[in-house]
């Protein structure tokens, strides 16, 4: 996922893919998470969840050399990534529903010290292959180490012991239906929060750089460079929001932080210089920083198994504001303009900010 942004750019022009179907790549690679969380809910419940975690990566690992070593063109760079999406979200969803099947005491900043190790990869790939692309390595070969360390990784994960999810079942109508029944607002709530905001995340994360490119003309290093900063942004938020977690309700945080990114992300679009711009990037990471965690700690709201079908509701509605925003992104920026397009960024920040209200008071806080 790191690597999307940063690449973005080389895959286009070696491809020769116009800017108003960029977006179609990042979709494949969240819609083939979308999958793997209705394959992983329906069929796989007595599939132990190490298993189901060395699988994901060795999935993840085949899609990325598939795409590094195969692809052609659009479309089989974008099947290619389908199948790392498919592989990749196999292992997320396992571990947000591992954490409230485990935590149950300060569930909101376990969950903002598990995406606080995902932030730190973040932070450091970007500017790694911003450097590494300056220096003139392909996105074919950059995927294709990627690929090998990830079906690596699952290999070395296999021999490591693992706690398993107890109480999974493989979800029926029946049981969504209970679910929905136990606290429908705060269930639609947190869906509707996480759709926006990993919309509006994931816009940053896949087209900042390309953004930088064409708006300022910067080089791979600084246009990279300025998603690590996103990303310093977003580890040192988190940081700052653990404590507050414990004195504070989730969805206050969550207000704030979609207010800071709000304003942040018309800020970004609309910056006089590439170092103005890259100053407020951080802002826009400051911002995004807490939410995701934040809105996923209410699964812990649900008892037992419920709470599980809830992260992984979380996740597969997450995926397809991943999907869907940041192609939108794609056809906007060429009709109306690279800044108009990133300032329109705040529009889903304002939609989960006010969701936060209607969260506060179904969870009763």
């Amino acid at each position: 996922m790191a690597s999307l942004g940063p690449l973005l750019d080389p895959i286009m022009t070696d491809l020769g893919i116009p800017l108003s179907r960029g977006g179609i790549i990042s979709a494949g690679f969240f819609v083939g998470g979308v999958i793997s969380i209705v394959v992983l809910n329906c069929t796989m419940a007595r599939v132990p969840a190490k298993r189901i975690l060395v699988f994901g990566m060795l999935l993840q690992g085949l899609g990325l050399l598939l795409a590094g070593l195969v692809s052609w063109d659009l479309w089989s760079v974008t099947l290619a990534c389908v199948l790392g999406g498919f592989g990749g979200n196999f292992v997320n969803t396992t571990c947000w529903m591992w954490l409230p099947a485990h935590v149950k005491e300060h569930l909101a900043a376990a969950a903002l010290l598990m995406i606080t190790f995902f932030a730190a990869g973040m932070i450091a790939i970007p500017l790694i292959l911003g450097i590494v692309i300056d220096q003139g390595a392909s996105w074919r070969w950059i995927l294709t180490v990627e690929g090998g360390i990830s079906a690596v990784a699952g290999l070395v994960y296999a021999g490591l012991p693992f706690l398993d999810i107890p109480g999974r079942q493989n979800v029926r109508l029946p049981h969504l239906k209970q679910i929905f029944a136990r606290n429908r607002g705060l269930l639609v709530g947190m869906l509707v929060a996480i759709f926006a905001y990993t919309g509006a995340e994931t816009v940053l994360n896949v087209w900042l750089p390309k953004f930088h490119i064409h708006v300022f003309e910067a080089g791979d290093t600084w246009a990279s460079f300025s998603l690590t900063l996103f990303w310093i942004g977003l580890i040192a938020g988190r940081l700052m929001v653990m404590p507050l977690s414990r004195r504070f309700a989730p969805s206050r945080l969550l207000l704030v932080c979609a207010s800071v990114l709000t304003v942040m992300a018309v800020a970004v679009a609309f910056a006089p210089n590439l170092a103005a711009s890259l100053v407020l990037t951080v802002g826009a990471g400051l911002g995004a920083s807490a939410s995701y965690g934040l809105i996923g700690s209410y699964a812990g709201r649900f008892p037992g198994w419920e709470s599980g079908v809830v992260s992984s509701s979380f996740i597969l509605v997450g995926s397809l504001g991943c999907a869907t925003v940041p192609y939108l992104f794609g056809p906007l920026a060429d009709a109306a303009g690279f800044r108009a397009a990133m300032a329109l960024v705040a529009v889903p920040a304002v939609i989960y900010g006010l969701i936060s209200l209607l969260i506060h008071a179904r969870a009763g806080e």
